[in-house]
């Protein structure tokens, strides 16, 4: 799957590799998103922002592929 980066910003794309870096989407996570923001310096409302973002273009993308490839 090719997800164009560019689509997102500078600050998605931190978010979603500090949430990957520090264990938010594990099971059972090793993060939340206090945890995160608080790495990042941000406001957990900020990095959820961005995070949710982030995932939306994200999911965008994997399911409009999706779509095309059948």
């Amino acid at each position: 799957m090719f997800v164009d980066r560019g689509a997102l910003t500078a600050r998605q794309r931190e978010a979603l590799r500090s949430a990957h870096e520090l264990g938010y989407f594990d099971h059972p996570k090793r993060a939340n998103a206090g945890d995160v923001a608080e790495a990042m310096g941000i406001s957990r409302p900020t990095f959820s922002e961005h995070l949710a973002a982030a995932q939306s273009k994200v999911l965008d993308a994997l399911l409009a592929e999706s779509a095309t490839n059948g």
